[in-house]
């Protein structure tokens, strides 16, 4: 007798094909919303309210152009920054990012200032990058 698409559907299972049918399709019913869950520890999803989330993104919209290497074969504009640069110079750090310098732009006009402290807030939890070999292309900052 050759399958056909019609006795395919007419197929049901039957005895224990059925049970242990049921008990996957019941357990992946049950476990699905589980795996939907963020990853992240079990603590939830991050929040966009969450300053430390908040100052990554605005860092990266703003900062990182300069303060972050994209490729070893390109330039830094300005100094990576991380912790060791930040605790304990919060205050001098908004300040910087608000008014700027010779070299870098002031952002008082356009972040407010909860969004600098925001990235200070981000930048604390920043580690310290590793050191680069001799020789590489790209390896100094740009003045």
């Amino acid at each position: 007798m050759k399958p056909n698409l019609q006795s395919f559907f007419r197929w049901r299972p039957t005895g224990a094909g059925m049970k242990t049918g049921s008990i996957v399709l019941l357990s992946f019913v049950l476990l699905f919303p589980l795996m939907l869950l963020p990853q992240n520890g079990g603590s939830g999803p991050a929040s966009a309210n969450d300053p430390v989330t908040l100052g990554r993104r605005l860092f990266q919209q703003n900062c990182s152009v300069c303060h972050t290497q994209a490729t070893l074969s390109n330039p830094m504009y300005g100094p990576s920054l991380y912790r060791d640069i930040v605790n304990g110079r919060e205050d001098a750090v908004r300040d910087y990012i608000a008014k700027g310098s010779n070299k870098m732009p002031g952002f008082r006009y356009g972040l407010k200032t909860s969004d600098i402290g925001a990235i200070v807030e981000y930048l604390k939890t920043v580690p310290k990058p590793a050191p680069r070999g001799p020789g590489v292309k790209g390896e100094d900052r740009v003045d």
